[in-house]
């Protein structure tokens, strides 16, 4: 007879063999979910490094994960390695030796790519066009923080246009741009204006007011801003700071590229003191000398802290020279931001290609 020891052992083999069959469709549920995190959080740290390292003057570089590869194997064993016969007068005894054993490989490859070459480039340094504004407005984010962040100047209001480059010496101008950004939420928010495609011109954005109502000052307060006639409810915006229609009234509005954009958010980086004294980075000042403060202009928009100990609360964070950088998890307004950054980027570098070199890196541990 067989030892009734030896049962266990079956009974774990045979479970483990039928287990095996679900390896495949369990691994695909798993391993799908956990690399589309990977690289959703990989990217973050990617565009808060670059932003980090604009505002420390230094060279930005993106990489595309080109493709990945996950391969699996499994091998399953069951067996006796040994058999002894023991004869006695009264019983026959056989006792067998046991052997399972049970093995599951991963070795995923990850293929980076730079993002680089003139379409590429292009793509970064060309201003934002203005269907695209409309669209962002259309689809649920505010003008405020759409405006704040890609348009430089309406008619004579100015959004800080200095900053669209490298952190400026001069202290920007943007208080009444701010309002205006402001007044054009709400009213749009109230019904009381609309923006649309011009249905002549598929590159103009059609601005109308109506229904004044309780919002009469607000609108009066914001013609008078952009300098517009009391008595007219039509405008046309135009991105052509040089051509005007004859018998229209317009708003010539200047967007920023996403590379301006980037530049601009990078100086909501707080700069360990150490570093501003030691001259690492362009501090921006009043013509007294006292430094600008630009939490003052994007404190309402975007904000990446630092600190010497790695953050406990940070929605992403990276290391640069010996800090942390970090957006905080509960700062709702810069992660919104962050987010708009981040669709803007994939939209205007999403179809601009790769060049070689790439870079293939086995995960495999």
């Amino acid at each position: 007879m067989i030892r009734s020891a030896l049962l266990p052992y079956f009974l774990a083999g045979t479970v483990f063999l039928s287990g095996c069959r679900s390896v495949g469709p369990t691994a695909l549920q798993q391993s799908h979910s956990d690399f589309n995190c990977a690289i959703a959080h990989s990217n973050d740290e990617q565009l808060l490094l670059n932003l980090v390292r604009m505002r420390y003057l230094e060279t930005t570089l993106f990489l595309e994960v080109g493709t990945i590869t996950d391969s699996r194997s499994r091998s399953c064993r069951v067996g006796v390695d040994g058999m002894k016969l023991f004869v006695d007068p009264s019983e026959r005894i056989m006792e067998l030796t046991p052997t399972a054993g049970a093995s599951i490989s991963q070795m995923p490859t990850v293929v980076y790519s730079p993002m680089q070459g003139q379409t590429f480039v292009k793509r970064l340094f060309s201003p934002m066009p203005l269907p695209v504004l409309l669209s962002l407005i259309q689809s649920g984010w505010s003008a405020s923080r759409v405006f704040g962040i890609f348009v430089e100047s309406v008619n004579n209001l100015q959004n800080a246009p200095t900053a669209s480059g490298p952190t400026p010496a001069r202290v920007p101008v943007y208080q009444d741009f701010y309002r205006m950004a402001q007044l054009f939420t709400r009213l749009l928010w109230d019904g009381s204006l609309t923006m649309g495609m011009s249905a002549g011109d598929p590159r103009q954005v059609v601005l109308c007011f109506f229904d004044y109502g309780s919002n009469r000052q607000d609108i009066c307060e914001l013609k008078e801003l952009l300098d517009l006639p009391q008595d007219q409810d039509r405008f046309v915006f135009r991105e052509n700071f040089f051509y005007v229609a004859e018998g229209e009234l317009e708003l010539r509005l200047r967007a920023r590229s996403v590379q301006g954009a980037m530049f601009y958010l990078a100086n909501g980086v707080r700069i360990p003191p150490e570093h501003c004294d030691a001259g690492v980075v362009a501090v921006t000042r009043y013509p007294s000398g006292s430094a600008f403060d630009w939490s003052d202009l994007l404190g309402q928009l975007f904000t990446v802290h630092c600190s010497k100990e790695r953050p406990e609360n940070a929605f992403v964070s990276v290391r640069h020279r010996d800090y942390w950088f970090y957006v905080e998890d509960s700062d709702i307004t810069s992660k919104a931001t962050f987010m708009l950054l981040a669709n803007a980027f994939s939209l205007q570098a999403g179809d601009a290609g790769i060049i070689a070199p790439t870079l293939a890196i086995s995960t495999a541990r």
